[in-house]
């Protein structure tokens, strides 16, 4: 092929400029050309994988930790697959760039009928992209590298989605390289609101004497966390985490950190803190009725201050172009600190040394407490749907990343995603947390795992059904036979997808056995080994914080109805 400086070479040359380094995805025809110009670029590698909707879920993983990620597919079949994991990083507020091989304009211009095409229409994808991505760029030979740039910065600025349409010929039309770079300023407050407002909320601030903060999700996508930790170490303000909060990225051996709202592990006592503060400041608020809905935020709190990621409301008064970063800037700026009576966090981020008993079969309260113990400081920790989420309330070490899909729900995220995870940053110990439903969702993405030669420990919880479905219905707990699954021997399936590796696959079914288990995986994985360890657990053990907390979630959910 050319060796001609092209639009593909100026796509790729802006990819670099934001730190991308692996681009995902599934090859494809009208993809070609795009595909080769990435095998000749430097520091860029294609990683491949099993389907298109695992390329995109990879591609969300490794946005989580990277910062933006991108996937390639050819349209119809390819964008179409690839849909729903857009659509979680919408949902999830994560930047990531879907790009997309089309035929050339004088195919689609003409309407021919051909392949991947709906009877020879190829614009109804683009419009379906369009109710899930911030910005769509339709490149063309006049407006290629302004389109690229704009689309890059709207995803950068944004933290969503974005979706670039490539016809095959415009890809490869000549370009020139950038002469400057792209414009990835974050947006500013307006300042007259910023003064007005911190003129109310200061006053507050100083009067109250138990104020507390909750902490949402949208922290961690607009990597706000340190700034936020920042002004609580500022001010002395204890802080308060919901669960989908855990992939914030918080330091919860943060002195001033109470725990998760509403508690469902720690007792009462992190929503008591919460709900008795005469002053609440509500950080990054995501609603929905299985994380807003467990933390009910019809809290009777006589000052409730929402501060979102680019606005904020004081009892009522909005201020719609504030932006989360300046109002903790120019608070940390202004607040003196003080000392709050708040509950001791000590034992909520000591880890209890787990004991097993020999011959004791493993239930879900004792694998979690096990599992507790054996995180270290700095792991990435990857958790998939249902009652995975069971490893996020446990305590989490300082400077541990939880990477979760949060309230989209799709199960089968989590195999892929932790690809991506380890391909952004390769010198972290990666933990997966899996139920064998949502293993056999995505499970051929062991493959490309094991072909790159990563090393997570994998952890599958074996039930033999979709568990979480019994627990989750509105006329409450039912076993139905349609939430059953077909079993595999899934700690043989390593080596199954195995060539030259040597992973390790484990089956427990008792507590002494998880322990050595977890010993094995430890050295293994120190060794450059992929470990998988299958739990095998009761088809109805449910732990009582999970039941109890989807229990608060459908109360919300039947009051919304």
């Amino acid at each position: 092929m050319s060796t001609q400086y092209t639009v593909n070479s100026y796509l790729l040359d802006r990819l670099k400029e934001l730190g991308i380094r692996h681009i995902f995805g599934v090859p494809g025809d009208y993809a070609f050309p795009l595909m080769d110009r990435i095998e000749m670029t430097e520091d860029i590698s294609w990683v491949g994988n099993c389907n298109e909707l695992n390329g995109a879920y990879a591609a969300d993983g490794y946005a989580r930790i990277h910062g933006i990620g991108a996937f390639v597919v050819t349209c119809g079949v390819g964008e179409l697959s690839a849909a729903c994991g857009v659509a979680g990083a919408y949902n999830d507020q994560v930047p990531l760039i879907a790009i997309v091989g089309h035929p050339t304009k004088q195919a689609a211009k003409t309407g021919v009928t051909t392949h991947h095409s709906l009877r020879g229409d190829f614009s109804g994808f683009a419009r379906i992209y369009k109710e899930f991505t911030v910005a769509q760029a339709l490149l063309t030979q006049e407006n290629a590298c302004q389109e690229i740039d704009r689309v890059l910065e709207t995803c950068w600025s944004e933290k969503l989605p974005v979706y670039v349409q490539l016809p095959r010929d415009v890809g490869e039309l000549p370009a020139e390289a950038p002469t400057a770079t792209l414009a990835l300023s974050e947006p500013v407050s307006d300042q007259k609101q910023l003064t007005v407002f911190l003129e109310r909320l200061l006053p507050l601030l100083s009067a109250a004497q138990r104020p507390a903060m909750l902490v949402d999700v949208w922290v961690g996508s607009f990597h706000l966390t340190e700034l936020v930790q920042s002004f609580a170490s500022k001010s002395g303000i204890p802080f308060a985490a919901t669960a989908a909060a855990k992939s914030a990225f918080l330091d919860e051996t943060h002195p001033q950190y109470l725990g998760t709202y509403p508690g469902e592990i720690e007792g009462n006592a992190v929503s008591q803190q919460i709900k008795e503060a005469d002053l609440l400041l509500r950080l990054g608020i995501h609603y929905d009725e299985t994380n807003t809905g467990r933390a009910a935020f019809n809290l009777p709190s006589p000052e409730v201050v929402d501060l979102h990621i680019n606005s904020a409301a004081i009892a009522g008064s909005e201020y719609p172009n504030l932006r989360l970063r300046d109002v903790l800037t120019k608070l940390s700026e202004k607040v003196h600190h003080r000392e709050f009576v708040f509950r001791s966090q000590q034992a909520r981020t000591t880890s209890v040394p787990f004991e097993p008993q020999d011959d004791t079969p493993i239930t879900q309260e004792r694998l979690w407490q096990g599992f507790g113990y054996f995180l270290q400081s700095d792991d990435v920790l990857v958790v998939d749907q249902g009652l995975c989420t069971g490893a996020t309330m446990v305590p989490i070490p300082a400077g541990t990343r939880v990477v979760t899909l949060g309230s989209w729900g799709a199960i089968g995220y989590a195999v892929p995603a932790v690809l991506g995870a380890h391909l952004a940053s390769q010198s972290r110990r990666h933990l997966l947390v899996v139920g064998d439903g949502a293993f056999q969702m995505t499970a051929q993405e062991l493959s490309t795992i094991l072909r790159h030669e990563l090393n997570p420990i994998i952890l599958l919880l074996h039930n033999n059904r979709y568990e979480i479905e019994n627990v989750y219905r509105l006329d409450g707990y039912s076993e139905m036979h349609y939430n059953e699954l077909h079993s595999w021997n899934y700690h043989q399936l390593l080596m199954d997808f195995a060539q030259t590796q040597e992973p390790l696959g484990l089956c427990v079914t008792t507590e002494s056995e998880l322990e050595t288990a977890f010993t094995k995986a430890a050295q293994a994985q120190t060794e450059g080994r992929c470990v998988l360890i299958e739990v095998i657990l009761a088809p109805n053990d449910v732990p009582s914080y999970v039941a109890d907390s989807f229990k608060m979630g459908l109360e919300r959910q039947r009051n919304l109805k």
